[in-house]
């Protein structure tokens, strides 16, 4: 299998082959570099020196691999196609629950709506898929004792002769089952029109998706106390974060004998506070620490007090963009788990993808990204470069215009601090169309007694014109390239 631990972060379309390779073949990585058979690489569309074809090898076959790039790269759609490669020929979807703030009452309600609201007996009612998969969020050591107390405490006076009745009558014997009331029709209608969509609802099985924030923190991620609100008290439990409840899917699977691939996916993962969320997870990532691998770890979690540890079948994939690296550093700690490839913006999937070979009414994009992109390298850094995703769904003059407009002026504007001296030069915008410089005279402005005690002279000043027209848009897209850049390109 390729490694279980991926961060993405850039553009990837040109490893899908490789990884499908490596993965219905089943075979594993060379240690030894002089023996790594390179024509695996051949399968993919472009050409490849050995060293970078080694480089590619490290990359996925190393246990940990970090893959960083600019923004624009195709990160987060690059997830769908991995997805595609990992979960290969696994079955799609199964029966998901989320019981945040259910109680056990509530849970028997799901329970009737599951058997079609027939009258049921606590033993079936213990036996539904519903009740079952509720039961593994609770602590009861006797889950047969709990739903028939509960029951108990709201039947009818004439179902039993328990002093715990509560007088609510939501459950009436029938013989020797039980069958919702009028009252406890009512009540659980109002469950099912309050709970969360994805309470038995088919999801896959196999995929999970989050983004990290900076509100997100380790509760959220492994466990945390949550409080809640049944029938009308606080109460406090420890609730599984939605990575513990997805490596215990892997686990289940793999004690079943199935070993099926889990993908568990981190957008933004450098948004939040990564060594706060991760928690123990900065020593269970390790390959050889996972479930089932020699050197398996477990960690006693600090809230249940529960024995974890994350199973070899579960891959991460994180994404991130360079530029926003000052968010959040990753740890140290964790860092050095990680191989690191970096993937840039590639012009050659416009040229490859839009228009007439990247040109549309006789413009080429792929050009003008490659033009822009150097300077950006010049004046801030290659971390900061844009993406071919800004170009990829332009179709028209019009699409490429609203692109400069809504996104890469703007993106320049924040990059640059709203330094337009710098934002012109980069657009190359010597016309003015977007970024207009005009003369400002201090006396226009201030008394003369005032001014001349601050300013000497004239000052030249930028403002941004937040459209343009159609016309002039074309007249920016001709500057955009200096006649030596359409040359050399």
């Amino acid at each position: 299998y390729l490694d279980s631990f991926f961060f993405f972060f850039g553009e990837s379309e040109k490893l899908d082959s490789l990884l499908l390779n490596i993965m219905l073949t089943g075979e594993e990585c060379p240690s030894d570099e002089n023996s790594f058979d390179c024509s695996v690489f051949d399968l993919l569309p472009i050409d490849l020196s050995r060293a970078q074809k080694l480089s590619l090898k490290n990359a996925f076959c190393e246990r940990v691999s970090y893959i960083q790039g600019p923004p624009g790269t195709g990160k987060t759609y690059e997830v769908k196609t991995y997805k595609d490669t990992l979960l290969l020929n696994q079955s799609a979807s199964e029966r998901l629950y989320n019981f945040e703030g259910l109680s056990w009452r509530e849970a028997i309600y799901l329970a009737y709506k599951e058997r079609n609201f027939e009258a049921l007996s606590v033993k079936e009612i213990e036996n539904t898929e519903v009740v079952r998969a509720y039961a593994k969020t609770k602590k009861s050591k006797s889950i047969y004792g709990t739903l028939s107390t509960t029951v108990i405490e709201h039947a009818t006076e004439d179902s039993t002769t328990s002093t715990y009745r509560n007088g609510r009558d939501l459950f009436e014997r029938i013989k020797d089952r039980w069958a919702l009331t009028e009252a406890g029709k009512i009540e659980a209608e109002e469950v099912f029109s309050n709970a969360k969509e994805e309470i038995g609802q088919k999801k896959d099985y196999y995929y999970q998706f989050v983004t990290f924030h900076q509100s997100y923190g380790y509760e959220d991620f492994i466990e945390g106390i949550r409080a809640e609100t049944v029938d009308g008290s606080i109460q406090y439990e420890v609730k599984k974060g939605v990575f513990r409840n997805f490596c215990e899917r892997a686990e289940e699977d793999l004690e079943n004998g199935t070993d099926n691939n889990f993908l568990f996916v981190i957008d933004e993962i450098n948004r939040g506070n990564i060594s706060k969320i991760f928690g123990e997870l900065i020593t269970l990532i390790e390959p050889e620490k996972r479930i089932g691998a020699a050197e398996e770890i477990k960690v006693t979690l600090p809230y249940s007090g529960d024995q974890f540890g994350i199973p070899k079948n579960v891959y991460i994939l994180g994404t991130m963009n360079t530029a926003d690296r000052s968010l959040a550093m990753m740890d140290t700690a964790l860092r050095r788990r990680f191989d690191f490839v970096e993937m840039m913006p590639n012009s050659g999937l416009i040229r490859k993808e839009v228009g007439d070979s990247g040109s549309i009414e006789g413009f080429n994009l792929a050009d003008i990204l490659d033009a822009l992109n150097e300077r950006i390298q010049y004046l801030y850094d290659r971390e900061h470069t844009l993406g071919h995703a800004f170009f990829m769904n332009n179709n028209t003059l019009a699409d490429v215009k609203r692109t400069f407009e809504n996104k890469i002026i703007p993106l320049l504007q924040e990059y640059f601090y709203d330094d337009f001296r710098k934002i012109r030069a980069i657009l190359n915008d010597k016309n003015g169309i977007y970024i207009v410089e005009k003369e400002i005279s201090p006396n226009k402005l201030f008394d003369n007694k005032l001014a001349d005690g601050f300013f000497s002279n004239n000052e030249n000043k930028y403002a941004l014109k937040a459209t343009a027209s159609d016309e002039d848009f074309k007249k920016f897209l001709s500057g955009v390239l200096i006649h030596k850049e359409v040359n050399e390109l």
